[in-house]
Order: C-alpha cells, then sequence, then structure tokens
C-alpha cells in the first residue's frame, strides 16, 4: 500500500513524460514517511477520449492516491498537495495547452487483500 494512479490526456504528449512525473511522485511518497518504499504501486493511464468542459482545448493530470485507512485529513491533504507539486514539475512551464492538474487521497475500503509471488 499505497496505490497510486496517473491518468493523464493524450493530447500532453510528446512534452509531458509519464515515467518521470510517477518517480517524482513516489519521491513524494517516500519523503512523507508514511511508506515503505516497496509497498508503494504507481501506474500512469493514457486517455486517449476525454472532454475539458463543453470541448475546450486542454488536458489534464489527475492523480488517485488509494490508501488504507487510519491517517488524518491533514496528512491526506498534504499528500494530495504534494502529488499536485510533483506533477506541476513535470509540465512546461509554458505549455500549449492549459493543462489542469488535480489529485486526490482517499482511503481503500478496509477488505484488501495481498500475495506476493516470487521464485
Amino acid at each position: 500500500m499505497p496505490h497510486l494512479v496517473l491518468e493523464y490526456t493524450a493530447n500532453l504528449l510528446p512534452d509531458f513524460e509519464p515515467a518521470q512525473a510517477l518517480h517524482r511522485m513516489n519521491t513524494v511518497l517516500l519523503a512523507s514517511g508514511e511508506f515503505i518504499p516497496d509497498h508503494i504501486k504507481s501506474r500512469a493511464v493514457r486517455l486517449d477520449d476525454f472532454l475539458v468542459g463543453d470541448a475546450a482545448p486542454g488536458g489534464f493530470l489527475h492523480a488517485r492516491l488509494h490508501l488504507r485507512a487510519g491517517r488524518s485529513a491533514e496528512t491526506k491533504q498534504d499528500l494530495a498537495e504534494g502529488l499536485v507539486a510533483a506533477l506541476r514539475s513535470c509540465v512546461m512551464s509554458s505549455p500549449v495547452l492549459p493543462v489542469q492538474i488535480t489529485a486526490e487521497s482517499r482511503d481503500m475500503d478496509q477488505a484488501y487483500a495481498k500475495a506476493i509471488v516470487q521464485s
């Protein structure tokens, strides 16, 4: 735990590098002291079909951080703000399109299972 899912719109490519964003967001999570490095599972999902407003030009980045329950609202807010800052650092200072950057930290249901398979 945690699971971090980054959604990004395809129109941000090639200027946006998803792998770089994942590394920067993982750095935020590790710096928080809340997580064990090997427990963080991050991935990026490219969105080819999306709509911003009523077809306004633009794109977005949205990070969803799924956590086990038990962290304070302040901690979850700090994590979300840190993820936004990390993503902001991955966007050109003057992007061709407007880019909305959002993040959320939420508790997962208590019913969670995990298995590790190795040779």
